[in-house]
């Protein structure tokens, strides 16, 4: 079975507004770009176009879904 990403989008950091619902989506890596850093990899998507691995502010609300090996 395939796993399946809903397009949530974001909520933003500075406002705490949703963006993006049912357009794109973001989801978070459990891996930080560097120890301590603020920011951490993530998955972006949209119609069109897939980011598999990109680096965001940790302070974003992007989802988080659980996978297993």
């Amino acid at each position: 079975m395939k796993p399946f990403y809903p397009a949530a989008g974001l909520r933003y950091r500075e406002t705490g507004a949703l963006a993006g619902v049912g357009t794109y989506g973001y989801y978070w890596s459990s891996s930080s770009r560097l120890a301590g850093d603020y920011l951490a990899g993530h998955l972006y998507f949209n119609s069109g176009y897939v980011n598999p691995l990109g680096w965001g502010s940790r302070a974003y609300g992007f989802s988080v879904r659980c996978v297993q090996n």
